[in-house]
C-alpha cells in the first residue's frame, strides 16, 4: 500500500477527532454497513440497527455502556464521516474494531492515521496488548497492520448453522453421551488447542466451569448457568466433546473440544445431535474454530462458513 503524505500535521488533526457517541453513531453505522455488509450476520445487522437508533432512546447511555464501544476516532471530509476506528477495552487489553474507510477515500493513508492514533491512545492508558482482526483475503489491510507492528496470531473461521437444514441423524449414529466428566482431562487439553489462552481475554468463558466437581457444580448453580455437554466416541476412543452455554442474545456459540484429526462422521453426528437437542431453544448456533479444520464434518452437520479472520497483535505499553 503506498504511503500518503499529508501536507501538514495540522491538516491531519483537523480531520481526525474522537467519536461523539450522541452525534456520530448513526453515520458510523452507515459507514460500517457499507464496508462490511457482505460478511455481516444477523447479530451484526441488529448491532447496526441499535447504533442508528441509540441516540433516539432515553436509555441511550445505559444501553451504550453495556453494548457499544464509546471510545474511538473518526475521519471527516467535508463534514462527512469517511473513516472510523473503535476502541474496545477488555480485561486490560484493547481491541481495535470497526476499522472502516469509505471506498471513495481509500489508499490515502486514512486507515494508517486512524490505527496509529488509536494505538497511541491505548498505550498511554496502559493496555497490555493491542489486537485487531481482519479478513484473511484483505492483503492490503494486513500489510498496513504489519507495517504498524502487528503480528499474526491466529486464523479462525466462523461457521453458522443453516436454518431449516435438512441434515438429519442417520439410523446408525455414533455413540453419544452426556456423561462427560471422565473425559475432562482430554477435553481441557483440546480446548486449550482450539481456543488458545492468548485469545481467551476476549469474550470467552472460563473453561474451568465446564469441569466436573462440586465447586464448579455449585458455581453453575448459583450463577444459573445452564451448561449442556455431549461427548462422542468411536469404539473405545473419544472423538470430541461439545459444550453449549446460553447467551443473552439469540446467537449462541458452541464450544468444541476435539483433536485436529478426528472421525468426520462421528463429529458430524455429535453436532447434529446437539442441534436436535437445542431445537426448542430457538438459538442461532455458530462455531468459531481454527481455519481449515473439520470442514467436512461441519458441512455434513449443516454449518456453513461465514468468514475467516486473521487475529493480529501488537505490543501494548512497554
Amino acid at each position: 500500500m503506498p504511503t500518503f503524505s499529508f501536507s501538514s500535521r495540522k491538516d491531519t488533526v483537523s480531520k481526525l477527532r474522537p467519536v461523539n457517541p450522541l452525534r456520530d453513531l448513526p453515520k458510523i453505522a452507515d459507514l460500517v454497513e457499507l464496508c462490511f455488509r457482505q460478511n455481516m450476520d444477523r447479530e451484526g445487522q441488529r448491532y447496526i440497527r441499535q447504533m442508528r437508533n441509540a441516540n433516539q432512546s432515553q436509555n441511550f447511555l445505559q444501553w451504550a455502556n453495556s453494548s457499544l464501544p464509546l471510545l474511538g476516532y473518526i475521519w471527516e471530509e467535508e463534514q462527512e464521516i469517511v473513516g472510523n476506528i473503535s476502541i474496545v477495552p477488555f480485561k486490560g487489553h484493547s481491541l481495535l474494531a470497526n476499522i472502516a474507510v469509505h471506498p471513495d477515500y481509500r489508499r490515502r493513508g486514512i486507515a494508517h492515521e486512524l490505527t496509529q492514533h488509536a494505538m497511541q491512545h491505548v498505550r498511554k492508558r496502559g493496555a497490555k496488548s493491542i489486537w485487531l482482526h481482519v479478513q484473511e483475503e484483505n492483503a492490503p489491510a494486513i500489510h498496513l497492520y504489519e507495517s504498524l507492528g502487528f503480528e499474526a496470531r491466529a486464523l479462525r473461521t466462523t461457521w453458522n448453522a443453516i436454518e431449516n437444514s435438512n441434515h438429519e441423524l442417520s439410523d446408525d449414529q455414533p455413540r453419544i453421551t452426556t456423561k462427560v466428566a471422565r473425559f475432562w482431562e482430554q477435553q481441557e487439553r483440546w480446548l486449550d488447542r482450539a481456543y488458545p489462552p492468548n485469545l481467551r481475554w476476549y469474550r470467552m468463558p472460563n473453561f474451568q466451569t465446564f469441569a466436573p466437581g462440586l465447586q464448579y457444580w455449585l458455581y453453575r448453580l448459583f450463577v444459573e448457568t445452564d451448561i449442556r455437554q455431549w461427548a462422542v466416541e468411536k469404539g473405545d476412543d473419544l472423538q470430541a466433546v461439545l459444550t453449549w452455554l446460553p447467551s443473552h442474545t439469540k446467537r449462541t456459540q458452541l464450544w468444541l473440544a476435539t483433536p485436529p484429526q478426528t472421525d468426520a462422521r462421528s463429529l458430524a453426528g455429535l453436532l447434529l445431535h446437539a442441534r436436535q437437542q437445542l431445537r426448542t431453544r430457538k438459538s442461532e448456533l455458530y462455531l468459531d474454530y481454527p481455519a481449515g479444520e473439520h470442514h467436512e464434518a461441519f458441512t455434513q452437520a449443516g454449518f456453513t462458513p461465514q468468514r475467516t479472520l486473521l487475529w493480529m497483535e501488537a505490543p501494548g505499553k512497554e
